[in-house]
């Protein structure tokens, strides 16, 4: 890529951001999450303009990767100089964690947000839109770390390895048999019903910039 090239993808990004009041740019070594949404039509009550897909911790306030929604497809950007708030690893007594000392982070709610309309829906990973048996979600390890076994006193199995930076995580549930393990395929992406027409007045502090990726 020329020097042109460079400074004209800079300013596109830049553009993109602008909505979101973030400032900052992707690195080279960007991660990415990409797929395409199976129910397109349940974006319109968002609104007309352009959307943004979000990868956040919500519960956290984190906005920590973004992209534009192009038709039916999208492509999540979380920087590679972004090193996510990891935690000590918390899992039920009964699974076995190998090497002890893992510290994660979980990224668990994608967004399709539309700036100038100000309204959000959550974005699903499932094998189907309601009621689903598969659910996928992304978790970032500060090393290589394997989980197996059953918690105690619950149904719940573990199959996982992490390996360093993010991993895709399938939550699968049968029977009432639920088991945590490495994600084998791209599962498709759902748009959920609208959740706030008042998106920045209802999570204030992921809109803010004060924790997002795109400043760190």
């Amino acid at each position: 890529m020329n020097r042109s090239a460079r400074q004209a993808a800079r300013s596109a990004l830049r553009l993109a951001l602008l909505p979101l009041l973030l400032t900052g740019a992707a690195h080279a070594a960007a991660f990415s999450v990409g797929g395409e949404i199976r129910n397109p039509a349940a974006t319109r009550p968002l609104g007309s303009g352009d959307l943004r897909v979000l990868m956040t911790n919500l519960g956290g306030g984190w906005l920590l990767g973004m992209g534009p929604l192009n038709g039916t497809r999208f492509n999540v950007v979380v920087p590679g100089t972004f090193r996510p708030p990891v935690q000590p690893l918390d899992v039920c007594p009964g699974v076995n964690v190998t090497p002890a000392g893992a510290r994660t982070y979980t990224a668990e709610t994608l967004l399709v947000f539309n700036p100038a309309t100000n309204a959000v829906a959550t974005l699903v990973q499932a094998d189907a839109p309601t009621d689903p048996a598969e659910r996928g979600q992304w978790i970032y390890s500060d090393r290589t770390v394997t989980l197996r076994g059953r918690c105690a006193g619950l149904n719940t199995y573990y199959a996982l390895t992490l390996r360093p930076g993010w991993t895709g995580v399938t939550t699968e549930s049968r029977d009432g048999r639920f088991e945590i393990r490495n994600a084998r395929r791209n599962l498709p992406y759902w748009v959920q019903p609208v959740l706030s027409t008042a998106a920045r007045q209802t999570f204030p502090t992921l809109f803010s910039g004060q924790r997002s990726a795109f400043n760190r």
